[in-house]
């Protein structure tokens, strides 16, 4: 009796610690299951298709978000930002960072895209992105933090057109039409303030200007954009240039930058002797990366009164522009002759050379900044 009693008491035992095990290894796998859970609300990938997730809190006021964004490859065309809803179409983003088809890295501001400074990106490189937002007055700014580095991309960027009268933001949409584009740690958090006399940075959206061909006693123009990404005004106490035929032009030179704010500096090419020209912009101020030195180049060649007059049939009321190259084979490289997309359906390339060859394609740049494939080579031959 007491064997059986000991034996029956034994096993009530036993079965106890199993229950516990039991219920132990349900909770672990519980946590398992929440933490991965977690840790996917917080991520997003793209790779040809929209990726949405909410924000804890619709944000209708001043606010703070961080992301960390890495490409695929070192060419792609992703685009991250926030919306109202969870979005669809590309209209449907207030704000924008995109990894651009030409490898930097760019931020919408209203209809377009622009970036202040020229940042290149690489595959599988983790970018880490801070925007400081104002759904009150439809503005952003957005910084990108590299080592110890933060660089300004845009200043009081306005809302995309489409969404230029949302009252609340709630949702991270990524798109990713090239390559893929993941979206890891978004962070919420109160807009901070600047800091009043913090050292300024002046940040030059360029590092250096390059005129390409430009004919004798004609002249080419390319401008900088500065920006102080400090929390005290920068003043700008002079701007020199170096190198024949290279000047500057613009009210930069005792200008008073406030804190992310912009300005800009002209530089012009007038050369007079052919060849290749070198030369240098100096930016001079109280910033504590003063000065800034902006290379110049250029090729002067001998004046042509010779064009090339190109036209082409419209591709379609979804078009926004075209794209111009131009190769000295038919078989390439071509180059980008418009730094913008060409509204219309024509253009005259007047950097043609007497008994020179040239072969030109086209293609039709969307509102989203999809380029088509390109159109056959049209030969032309400058007599």
């Amino acid at each position: 009796m007491n064997v059986d009693k000991a034996y029956r008491s034994g096993t009530y035992s036993c079965w106890k610690i199993l229950k516990a095990l039991f219920i132990f290894v349900i909770l672990l796998a519980a946590a398992v299951t929440n933490a991965t859970s977690a840790q996917a609300v917080t991520c997003e990938y793209s790779s040809g298709s929209w990726a949405n997730t909410g924000l804890s809190q619709g944000q209708g006021s001043a606010f703070r978000i961080t992301y960390d964004a890495t490409p695929s490859a070192s060419s792609v065309n992703a685009i991250s930002g926030l919306s109202s809803g969870s979005a669809q179409e590309y209209s449907d983003l207030a704000t924008g960072v995109r990894f651009n088809p030409n490898r930097t890295i760019d931020v919408r501001n209203g209809s377009s895209f622009t970036a202040a400074a020229s940042v290149p990106y690489q595959a599988g490189v983790t970018y880490h992105f801070i925007l400081d937002v104002n759904v009150s007055n439809h503005t952003y700014t957005v910084y990108l933090s590299v080592a110890s580095r933060q660089i300004t991309l845009g200043s009081n960027l306005a809302f995309r057109t489409e969404q230029r009268s949302v009252s609340v933001l709630n949702a991270v949409g990524v798109m990713s039409s090239a390559g893929a584009l993941n979206i890891c740690n978004i962070t919420l958090s109160s807009s901070p303030t600047t800091v009043a006399g913090s050292p300024s940075t002046l940040i030059a959206n360029v590092s250096s200007l390059n005129f390409g061909q430009t004919g004798l006693a004609n002249s080419a123009e390319r401008s900088v954009t500065l920006t102080n990404t400090g929390g005290s005004s920068v003043t700008i106490s002079g701007v020199s240039v170096s190198g024949p035929g290279f000047t500057a032009s613009g009210s930069a030179s005792g200008l008073i930058v406030s804190p992310n704010k912009s300005t800009t500096v002209q530089a012009t090419f007038t050369p007079f002797t052919t060849g290749n020209l070198a030369g240098s912009l100096t930016i001079i101020s109280n910033a504590q990366n003063s000065p800034i030195n902006i290379a110049l180049s250029g090729t002067a060649v001998a004046s042509s009164a010779h064009s090339v007059a190109l036209s082409w049939s419209s591709s379609g009321s979804g078009v926004a522009g075209y794209n111009v190259y131009v190769s000295s084979a038919s078989g390439g490289p071509y180059s980008l002759l418009n730094s913008s997309p060409v509204p219309t359906t024509d253009y005259v390339d007047t950097n043609v050379q007497a008994g020179d060859t040239y072969y030109f394609r086209i293609t039709s740049v969307s509102s989203s900044y999809q380029e088509s494939a390109p159109s056959p080579s049209v030969r032309a031959v400058v007599p």
